[in-house]
């Protein structure tokens, strides 16, 4: 098996490393061959680097891995047509009717397998309701910081937020704004709704960069986070890990970068058995608990364990 993995972010990614370093260290164990290709968020560059593979004298690989950044995959996947190529998204898939459209044409019907989606919608909605649950005070008021306006899982994450708390009374949301993802555009944004909003007492982030830069921000302020004003983010980078054990940020939802290592499994499986992926309902989110097996295996990047007990074992019991 020859497997191509656009990766959207960089090596140096808190999240999309760790999906990276985690499908090299099961491709070493089923014997897969992977080739990484990153792309450092910019979703025309993706284009641009999948025209080259197509291009290129090199050997053809079997199997693709996209991610649906920023609305380009339908593009890729104009690309890809007619090539015999077997294509699996993780993460971020094309919308229900894109999909059912694309499986009407034969070569789809063979060469579009099952996409890993983690729910987004769940975790944005999971996380909101431990921090208000971590609230000693009667009345929320909420800031949500949210990823982009395009990408699916931002766009999931923060609605299963926002509704959550919609629909809790004596909350109130202030405001939802985009951070693109990055710890300094959070600071800065939170440096100036912390002034416009004095009694906010709850910020929800959908990434673990923004969630660092609202902690920044609140000390610069002189406020302490997870005792002045409560946090809650996504992600599992070293740093966030720290702050959530050190009680700074109040929720933590994680695991969906078992996505790609679950697409190794699968992919592997359906060349072996010509049959249905039987490994489609493993829950890759949750909320962390920083007293858990789990979550020591995070800290210490445990790779080995964390594919034996995430997907292995699991896997077993299905």
């Amino acid at each position: 098996m020859n497997v191509v993995f656009f990766n959207p972010g960089s090596e140096v990614d808190s999240f999309w490393g760790d999906v990276d370093k985690l499908m090299e260290f099961a491709a070493s164990k089923l014997d897969i061959s992977l080739d990484i290709i990153h792309s450092d968020r910019n979703h025309f560059k993706m284009i641009t680097q999948l025209d080259s593979l197509l291009k290129s004298n090199t050997s053809f690989p079997t199997h693709i891995i996209l991610v649906n950044e920023k609305q380009s995959a339908i593009k890729m996947l104009q690309m890809l047509y007619k090539h015999p190529v077997y294509v699996q998204f993780i993460l971020n898939d094309i919308s229900l009717s894109e999909r059912e459209s694309l499986l009407k044409d034969p070569h789809w019907k063979t060469y579009l397998l099952p996409a890993i989606i983690p729910d987004n919608y769940a975790i944005g909605a999971e996380t909101a309701k431990t921090l208000l649950g971590r609230l000693e005070t009667k009345k929320a008021k909420v800031l949500l910081i949210s990823g982009d306006k395009s990408t699916p899982a931002s766009v999931q994450r923060t609605q299963g937020a926002n509704d959550y708390f919609f629909m809790q009374p004596n909350v109130t949301v202030t405001q939802t704004v985009y951070g693109q993802w990055s710890e300094d555009i959070a600071y800065g944004q939170t440096l100036t709704l912390l002034t416009r909003y004095p009694d906010l007492n709850l910020i929800w982030t959908a990434s673990d960069n923004m969630a660092v830069g609202v902690v920044k921000a609140l000390r610069e302020k002189g406020l302490e986070a997870g005792r002045d004003v409560l946090v809650s983010s996504v992600n599992t980078s070293p740093e966030i890990l720290k702050l959530c054990q050190e009680g700074s940020i109040t929720a933590l939802g994680g695991g969906h970068f078992l996505a790609g290592v679950l697409a190794l499994v699968q992919l592997q499986y359906y060349q072996n058995s010509h049959g249905d992926f039987p490994y489609q309902n493993i829950k890759l989110f949750s909320v962390l608990n920083p007293d858990s097996a789990f979550y020591q295996m995070l800290v210490a990047r445990d790779w080995s364990g964390i594919f034996k007990s995430q997907i292995l074992e699991k896997l077993l019991k299905q």
